[in-house]
């Protein structure tokens, strides 16, 4: 059951959303600043499943800090356009209608403002993140990668027989099924004794309270034509060609614990980068945002660190 001590933290974005593709629309959040003199705009982009109301206290630590935060739902979650009937589905053909989407954000909202650009991704937002860098060099002046989605965390004979699974499924009518093992989202399903995403019970809370004041947040698992684009756009990450287009400043942050992204994957690809800083932080589950105090300080004096250099 949702843990009710807990409540939804009080609002401090305001809603927008535009067109993408026609008839779908992008829901973004804005945090303005708060103090001055403004540093700049951080883009705020968040993991699979997630959406912008779980992030309204990362957003506020950064609006004290005096950035102004852009942060967007991706499409197929939270309130943005969802392609599938049932919106539990997580569903994507490929994950270069992700980085159109943040491309598309990032003209019509953040490069009107004229501010100096910071980019705080976590797991599939990092991904995306480095996907948008390649492609757009020198829009960003600095990003942090928390816990981002170089590889998923299989083992090598469960990731060889999905990745062919999921390339032959997702030329089938069963792309837009779920994977074996996928479910709608079930407040049920949610307990926080033995999770893998964090160690502070409050944080683990704050997404399932927010589907509790909005339903229509809820995402479930994802389908193989989902997974299919994962794998896809992993190969495209590892090329070369890609890797030194991305020459903004980074610092990469991982869980030492993570086990839905693979640590030792972020590691090897943070020393192919252009300019990378790599930092694990021992004892963390996948969820570093949202982790314990012990945790959250080292992560918070890193990011405030590197963000002030």
């Amino acid at each position: 059951m949702t843990n009710n001590k807990h409540l939804p933290d009080q609002e401090i974005f305001t809603y927008h959303y535009f067109p993408i593709k026609k008839i779908l629309t992008l829901r973004y959040g804005i945090a303005p600043c708060i103090k001055e003199p403004v540093k700049g705009i951080v883009f705020l982009l968040h993991g699979r499943s997630e959406f912008i109301e779980k992030y309204k206290g990362v957003a506020k630590q950064l609006q004290e800090r005096g950035f102004m935060v852009v942060s967007p739902d991706w499409r197929g979650q939270g309130l943005s356009s969802r392609e599938l009937e049932n919106r539990h589905k997580g569903h994507i053909r490929r994950f270069d209608d992700y980085v159109d989407d943040l491309e598309a954000l990032y003209s019509k909202v953040i490069e009107p403002q004229g501010l100096p650009v910071y980019i705080l991704a976590h797991s599939i937002g990092g991904h995306i993140a480095l996907r948008f860098m390649s492609r757009q060099p020198l829009k960003i002046k600095k990003t942090v990668l928390v816990s981002p989605m170089i590889d998923i965390a299989l083992p090598a004979m469960m990731k060889s027989i999905s990745r062919f699974l999921s390339k032959k499924l997702a030329k089938t009518s069963f792309a837009e099924k779920y994977t074996l093992g996928s479910r709608d989202y079930s407040v049920k399903k949610a307990k926080f004794k033995g999770n893998n995403l964090c160690h502070d019970p409050k944080a683990f809370w704050i997404l399932h309270n927010e589907i509790a004041n909005n339903p229509d947040l809820a995402i479930g698992g994802f389908t193989w034509g989902w997974l299919n684009a994962a794998f896809e756009s992993i190969e495209i990450l590892k090329q070369d060609a890609i890797i030194s287009r991305i020459t903004t400043p980074i610092l990469m942050i991982s869980a030492q614990k993570d086990s839905i992204v693979s640590s030792k994957a972020q590691e090897k690809f943070s020393k192919k980068l252009p300019d990378c800083t790599f930092l694990s932080i021992k004892g963390a589950f996948h969820e570093l945002l949202f982790e314990e105090i012990r945790i959250s300080t080292q992560l918070w004096d890193a990011i405030n660190g590197f963000m002030d250099e």
